[in-house]
């Protein structure tokens, strides 16, 4: 291999090396940007804070009409307007099921509120969701059970962890002035209270959150896909709630 040969293959190995490194540096460059992006989205901040103001079980109505309602309020905390706000709900049963069902979607589709200014707070009856018959029945009789269960616990061995109760879950989506969705949601566990029976079809009855096991507020980014699939998959069941 004479002397000319040796050059060009150094010449071309160079150039390989040169190729490779540049790859290299326009995918770091490209995942630094990512990033960037991201992070500047995140800059229009919106947080909606979910608190539960009551819950009301409301005696038998009409034909066999019976209704849970979750009186909530909003409040923007974030530091951007909170636009397309969607809110929905479901419960999820402990010791019962409705066709085999644990977790039971509210009875209407999500309530919408077109916008929510930087501090703003909402409570009107519009956002409240709302269980019907069928999951009111469910929850008396989850309620019936898990006092059976804790009364015996009691009986039996009262160091064992207390049995839960019915839990509540409510979701609010929505998205900043530039397209990022954000999902925040708030999981607390329902109780009847110590003074307070289980209410017969002609009672109404105001239940109360539990404290043990915490409530749980979480927010975070969402993708609208994963959005509408979670809205979807809830609309799938909300023939179950009853009316």
């Amino acid at each position: 291999m004479d002397s000319l040969e040796i050059v060009s293959l150094i010449s071309l190995g160079a150039t390989i090396i040169l190729v490779v490194i540049n790859g290299v540096y326009i995918y770091l460059t490209k995942k630094t940007l990512d990033v960037a992006v991201r992070q500047s989205n995140l800059v229009y901040n919106p947080v909606i804070g979910i608190r539960i103001e009551n819950v009301f079980i409301s005696k038998t109505f009409g034909k066999s009409r019976r209704q849970m309602s979750i009186g909530l309020s909003l409040t923007n905390v974030g530091n951007a307007p909170a636009i397309d706000v969607l809110i929905d709900s479901e419960i999820t049963l402990q010791y019962s099921s409705v066709e085999g069902e644990k977790v039971i979607p509210a009875r209407l589709e999500p309530a919408s509120v077109p916008f929510i200014s930087i501090g703003e707070r909402i409570d009107d009856d519009s956002i409240h969701p709302n269980f019907g018959n069928t999951c009111v029945t469910y929850i008396i009789d989850d309620f019936r059970e898990c006092e059976r269960l804790n009364t015996l616990r009691i009986e039996t061995d009262p160091t064992k962890a207390s049995y839960p109760p019915t839990k509540l879950k409510v979701y609010v989506y929505y998205r900043n002035s530039i397209g990022q969705y954000f999902e925040s949601s708030y999981e607390t566990h329902l109780d009847l209270g110590i003074k307070q029976k289980i209410p017969s079809e002609n009672e109404s009855a105001e239940l109360s959150q539990i404290y043990i096991p915490r409530p749980q507020f979480h927010t975070s980014p969402i993708s609208k896909e994963k959005r509408d699939k979670d809205i979807s998959q809830r609309d799938s069941k909300r023939e179950l709630c009853g009316w």
